[in-house]
């Protein structure tokens, strides 16, 4: 990858638990209405959450935990005196699936959000049509497929999270450096996140000294009935499954179905099931799983940074619990929406900047020169955006910068999970801290 690659260990286990729900779908936006039981719903409930005397921001996520991030960094900029002299209207939603997310984010763009925050690639390259006709930038920070590097966007696009590409190789040296040499892979079909995954693993593993023996592809949406994929995953005598099923739910699914195998092996898990509660939830009994199931994933924030413990500080004393994964890369987005809308209203004159004045403030707020901020004193580093001053975010999930394709560079911590069956928990106390070069 010519990426450094550093250690950092934390004693102990950092548990992940699921997090309960912080409010309904139906409270996530500020709105401007009111009234009582005896007052009409609006035709379009959605629209109806914008505020015209705001400043509108939208997610359209995939789990409560970053609706919950999300609406935590827009608590705290309006804390701060909220943007361009307005309260920040941060309007977060959850979608349950790809159709759903489509209809939100359509319904969102028509209604004028002038950015977005969306979640995974799929769901980006769904909306990115509708996104370009309108000129409003997507951020996403669960976004991986190597697709959106090379993408004809308009510059609408910015990761704040890893390409599998960078992702993918960090995956085969944890399979092999826990000794397995032959590999079989799990994918959806026709499942951009699963194609792309296979393609730089296979290459990454080999060139390691392994091998992959097997290649099986799962009808996307199948939820049981695994038996015959499963047949031929275990026909090829593989020592390590990488299970790049998207969905957790589903991802431990597969593992349910797979215990009349006594499979020994090691279960590979990319950052769609490594970390994340809901696959362990959903495993009807993490004790009998024969062999040992790990991971990694660019998904959490380096433990021992500042900026990181300001954001874990704050989620936990607002919903009661640990951060999951996602978390901070998402709480990172709203912060640099807010600078880059300052910025974006005052060098272009306006209370209401467009998504393409939005876009151009961008890499302004987050790439060096500029003085360092970050998101434990965002009241100040909007204060010195308002005096003409040049900023260089640094936030709770990494010091990073955007290249010219809107993915992320500079030093990213991969956290290396490992299933603890006993507790029901991620094992997630080791990060290796990777280089990723312009």
């Amino acid at each position: 990858m010519g990426c450094n690659m550093n250690t950092v260990s934390r004693g102990g286990r950092r548990a992940v638990p699921v997090l309960l729900a912080a409010c309904a779908l139906a409270s996530c936006g500020g709105g401007s209405g009111g009234g009582d039981a005896t007052t009409p719903l609006p035709a379009n409930p959605l629209q109806a959450m914008l505020d015209p005397n705001a400043i509108n921001i939208a997610s359209v996520g995939w789990r409560t935990s970053t609706r919950d991030a999300f609406l935590l960094a827009a608590k705290q900029i309006n804390e701060a005196g909220g943007v361009l002299g307005k309260r920040l209207n941060a309007i977060a939603l959850v979608a349950r699936d790809n159709a759903e997310a489509q209809d939100m984010g359509a319904q969102l763009i028509a209604a004028g959000v002038p950015i977005l925050n969306v979640s995974t690639s799929t769901r980006v390259l769904n909306l990115l049509p509708l996104a370009l006709a309108k000129g409003v930038p997507i951020l996403t920070e669960s976004s991986s497929s190597p697709t959106l590097t090379t993408l004809a966007d308009a510059d609408l696009v910015f990761r704040v999270g890893v390409s599998d590409v960078d992702a993918t190789p960090v995956l085969a040296k944890v399979a092999f450096d826990a000794g397995k040499r032959r590999a079989a892979v799990l994918v959806n079909e026709g499942d951009a996140f699963g194609a792309g995954l296979n393609s730089l693993f296979t290459p990454a593993f080999r060139a390691l000294g392994g091998q992959v023996v097997a290649t099986v592809a799962i009808p996307f949406g199948l939820k049981s009935g695994f038996a015959p994929y499963l047949q031929k995953v275990f026909d090829a005598k593989p020592d390590v499954v990488l299970n790049g099923i998207l969905a957790a739910d589903i991802s431990a699914n597969v593992l349910n179905e797979a215990l009349p195998y006594q499979y020994a092996g090691l279960w590979l898990l990319p950052g769609t099931a490594a970390g994340n509660q809901t696959f362990i939830d959903n495993l009807a009994d993490p004790g009998k799983v024969a062999g040992a199931a790990s991971g990694s994933a660019a998904t959490i924030g380096l433990y021992g940074n500042a900026s990181y413990q300001f954001f874990r500080r704050s989620y936990m004393a607002q919903y009661g619990g640990e951060p999951q994964d996602f978390t901070a890369p998402t709480y990172d987005i709203v912060m640099v929406m807010a600078l880059a809308i300052e910025r974006a209203g005052l060098v272009n004159g306006s209370k209401n900047p467009s998504g393409a004045m939005i876009r151009d403030s961008l890499r302004q707020v987050m790439n060096a020169p500029g003085r360092k901020v970050g998101p434990e004193d965002i009241a100040g580093a909007l204060s010195l955006v308002r005096q003409g001053q040049d900023v260089d975010y640094a936030g709770a999930y990494a010091d990073i910068d955007w290249d010219e394709h809107g993915d992320i560079v500079g030093q990213v911590p991969f956290t290396v999970f490992r299933l603890d069956a006993a507790a029901r928990l991620w094992d997630a106390s080791r990060q290796i801290v990777i280089g990723l070069p312009r």
